[in-house]
């Protein structure tokens, strides 16, 4: 019950940071194009590459935390439905070549953020790993 719970906590403050985001980057931006949206799942996806091959491999963390941060917060904080009817809209608008490129920066941006927190979290996991070693010789 508790794992439960972290999950659903963890799951409001993840949907209420891409809220804010979405608002804040709205007010500055404008919403003709729906950067707070790719700005959010962008960012999600660093973050989720990094925790996969870093903090969640520390056994420092506890299971239900590493749950609750993955799927709770960041599962609420990214979005693939909104940037689904955001790319839909661009395309209803008229706006090809916008929906096109919000397309094309959310796939391969996404990917690469994913494999850049990743590479990163590897490297940091290894080098913590191999200074742990050292310090047992």
């Amino acid at each position: 019950m508790k794992r439960f719970l972290m999950i659903g906590v963890a799951g409001i403050a993840g949907a209420l940071c891409r809220y804010f985001v979405g608002m804040g980057v709205g007010v500055f931006w404008g919403t003709d194009f729906p950067l707070g949206t790719m700005l959010v799942n962008l960012s999600g996806c660093f973050v989720l590459g990094f925790f996969t091959t870093y903090l969640f491999r520390l056994t420092i963390l506890n299971t239900n935390l590493v749950i609750a941060i993955g799927t709770g917060f960041l599962g609420a904080y990214t979005t693939f439905s909104t940037f689904s009817l955001e790319t839909v809209r661009l395309f209803e608008s008229g706006e090809a070549m916008l929906a096109v490129t919000y397309l094309g920066i959310s796939f391969l941006g996404g990917n690469l953020l994913a494999w850049l927190g990743f590479t990163l979290g590897e490297r940091r996991f290894v080098r913590k790993r191999e200074a742990t070693k050292e310090g047992d010789l």
